[in-house]
Parts: C-alpha cells; structure tokens; sequence
C-alpha cells in the first residue's frame, strides 16, 4: 500500500493500475524480474489494470513480428482504456508546461500516460525516474520499481 503524503493516496482510493510501458517490457520479457512480474500477474487476475493508447502505441512498436504484435494488441484490448482526450492532452501540456517552468523537462508520452492515470484515478505502476519527477509536482500516485528503490 502506497504510503500517505504528497503525490500519493490510499490503495482504497485509487481505481486500479495503470502499467508504464517500464513495467510491461518487464513483465514480458523472459527470465527477467520475477517479482514484478507475480506483482503484475496479480493485479491483471484481480482485472484491476488499465491501459491507454499511448502505452499501447510504445508496446506495439516493440512487437518482434506480425504475430506478436497481433496477440499483444488483442491483450490490451482486452483491458480497460482510460482514453486520451482532449482534456487529457490539454491537462498533459499543462503539466509539462509547469514541469519545464521548475527546471524538469519529460516527454510528452509521460506527461500524456502521467495525466491518463490522474485523471482516471490510478496508481501508476513504472520502472522510470520521470514519474517520480513529475510526482513533485502533482498529485501522481505511483509505485516505482526502480533499481535500489524498494516499491512502496
């Protein structure tokens, strides 16, 4: 369970995960880290996962071949969408716009997945230091897995 203070909110608050691509590239490859992937087998049994077109789009370009891509774009499908809206991209351009503004300049996919997860009232789930960055300075409610960090 998340702790409490800045950036983050009780796992009874939140609605589910949203994975960052970080977590899926380790959760599909082989033999890579065993404990994110029983973390993350157990929230997709609990059907607690979500995904948006963004982190969809970077898996997707990763696909080995035609058939990997086809059975990993059936799988996400198969998972609930928080969808990139016009809100989402405005609230995302925002974000970035006050990131920059203190010093911090982060992608626009992870400003875009960062706000889908707010807005949808998600834990964030990743395995990448700009969460944590933009978790300054909003209310992002993550669980980073990053090496030398133990999740919280």
């Amino acid at each position: 369970m998340a702790e409490s203070g800045k950036g983050e909110m009780s796992q009874a608050q939140h609605q589910g995960v949203l994975l960052d691509t970080s977590i899926w590239i380790r959760y599909l490859r082989r033999g890579v880290d065993e404990d994110i992937k029983a973390e993350v087998k157990r929230v997709l049994l609990a059907e607690r996962v979500f995904t948006c077109w963004v982190v969809k789009a970077e898996l997707l370009v990763g696909a080995r071949d035609d058939e990997a891509f086809e059975r990993l774009s059936a799988d996400l499908e198969a998972l609930q969408q928080i969808p990139i809206t016009p809100e989402v991209w405005l609230g995302a351009a925002r974000l970035g716009y006050t990131l920059r503004r203190s010093g911090l300049t982060v992608p626009l996919p992870d400003l875009l997945i960062a706000q889908a997860a707010m807005v949808g009232k998600l834990q964030l789930w990743h395995a990448d230091e700009h969460f944590e960055k933009i978790k300054q300075v909003v209310p992002l409610e993550t669980k980073p897995f990053i090496e030398g960090r133990c999740p919280s």
